[in-house]
């Protein structure tokens, strides 16, 4: 499908300034200068070929730029050739320079860059990439000028918006989110000025239980220039809680199963059509699941997905559930819509599902259950005593080491290098139960070959006062 391109404009309603390093509004008057560069430009070569140019903001002034032949990303691209250039934001004007040497994919640092850096990364994971040439530009005001191999072009700025976008659910659809309430929903929250959907502070999972549908959804990634990898943006659209449809910044990057539009852990995007941060954007899937009969798998999920209006995977057939914050048990049943949680400020609207046979039911949810209790209590039995002080805990969903600090207040703190979650502790009917705002953790208290075994929502757990091996 084409997509509507339209010349870049910009809003003044001032909000609220970020002190992180990340912003959720274009027109908050304490966005970096660099945020007016970063985007899309299109044009042509003065001896004829039409060229696209996506410009990457990295912070403090440092850019990437991927020049694309034939046009930009699902529209006119070749999919082959792609060349790359390092920006640098001199006065009110962005200069290019060829990309060349040695360099790391931008993934490999993850967190915020504290001395953000062109030259020594690339936005693509082979450098330099098929068809890689030399080139130059700079850019002033909307206008980026150039040359590519001695051939001069001239490319301007625009903003690219879905074919897709505010569209209408169409009859039989259960609206998700309209901006008005969050009655679908548990977890999550509104924000109070922009009225989105956003998975803060805990995971959104919707009440109702789907099982084959399709489904709409808006989706907007904060701008974050200084964060890199799976830190910048990140957040999940899980199908039935089994499926996931990784969300990130990726723009100008490759589309691999782990950036934006990705299935995550088995399939990258035919085309990687993730657009610039602060950009409305939209998925639209056909999802069709499992089928088991008899206790075993006989027909694998089915997911279609367009990404801003283009066919990113047709019909792929997903060979079992991603590797991430999934639930336990078989593939096959009917699941919740889950709107992952990482930690950061997603924003999310107009979402709608049309149910692909039985409508199901709102599920009914107490509002003492919507959130786990975190009213912290000191231990008084000597079983509970005993566990006071630091413990080793690794999760089979992830690997990760951690540290937990179960505290005589009945406080905890789960910690792992450079993250970390305060919550509370207890233990009830031989059983250690950590909470956190995202996270319950069970773990029995049944001493086996010098660790205890339990789980917490995504997978198993494995707790000691040793540091324990990977799963």
């Amino acid at each position: 499908m084409r997509i509507i391109l339209t010349v870049l404009f910009c809003l003044g309603i001032p909000t609220q300034g970020a002190n992180d390093g990340r912003w959720i509004d274009s027109a908050d008057p304490t966005i970096p200068a660099d945020f007016k560069f970063q985007g899309e430009y299109v044009g042509s070569l003065e001896n004829g070929g039409k060229l696209g140019c996506q410009v990457v903001s990295l912070g403090a002034g440092i850019f990437q730029a991927v020049l694309y032949t034939g046009g930009l990303p699902g529209a006119g691209w070749d999919g082959m050739e792609r060349s790359l250039m390092d920006g640098k934001m001199m006065g009110d004007e962005v200069g290019f320079t060829p990309a060349s040497g040695k360099r790391a994919h931008v993934a490999a640092t993850r967190g915020r860059e504290k001395k953000p850096s062109s030259t020594r990364v690339s936005l693509l994971k082979k450098f330099p990439p098929v068809g890689h040439k030399r080139c130059t530009a700079h850019i002033a005001g909307d206008i980026m000028k150039g040359q590519v191999d001695g051939a001069l072009f001239d490319l301007k700025k625009i903003i690219r918006k879905s074919p897709t976008l505010g569209q209408k659910p169409p009859p039989g659809s259960i609206v998700l989110f309209d901006g008005s309430n969050m009655k679908e929903w548990t977890g999550g929250s509104i924000h109070k000025t922009l009225k989105t959907l956003m998975p803060l502070p805990g995971d959104l999972m919707s009440k109702r239980m789907f099982h084959n549908y399709k489904i709409h959804l808006e989706l907007m990634i904060p701008y974050q220039p200084e964060y890199r990898s799976q830190d910048r943006g990140n957040s999940g659209f899980y199908h039935v809680h089994d499926y996931e449809i990784q969300v990130l910044d990726s723009f100008g990057m490759d589309g691999d199963h782990n950036e934006c539009g990705g299935i995550y852990s088995h399939k990258g995007s035919d085309v990687n059509m993730c657009l610039p941060p602060l950009v409305w954007q939209t998925f639209d899937v056909n999802f069709t699941n499992a089928v088991f009969e008899d206790g075993k798998k006989v027909k694998d999920a089915v997911i279609t997905v367009r990404h801003n209006g283009v066919l990113i995977h047709d019909k792929f057939e997903i060979p079992g559930k991603s590797k991430y914050g999934v639930r336990g048990g078989p593939m096959g049943r009917p699941g919740p819509i889950k709107l992952q949680n990482h930690r950061e400020p997603l924003q999310f609207r107009n979402i709608w599902v049309l149910p692909l046979g039985t409508t199901p039911a709102l599920t009914v949810v107490e509002p003492s259950k919507l959130k786990p209790s975190m009213k912290s209590v000191a231990p008084t039995t000597a079983a509970a005593k005993a566990m006071l002080g630091k413990w080793h805990i690794r999760f089979s969903n992830n690997g990760s080491k951690y540290v937990l600090n179960l505290k005589s207040d009945g406080r905890s703190h789960l910690a792992r290098a450079g993250k970390a979650w305060d919550g509370v502790w207890r233990v009830e009917d031989g059983m250690l139960i950590v909470t956190n705002p995202h996270d319950v953790i069970r773990i029995k208290l049944i001493l086996k070959d010098g660790l205890y075994a339990g789980k917490n929502n995504f997978g198993s757990a494995r707790l000691s006062r040793s540091e324990l091996p990977k799963f």
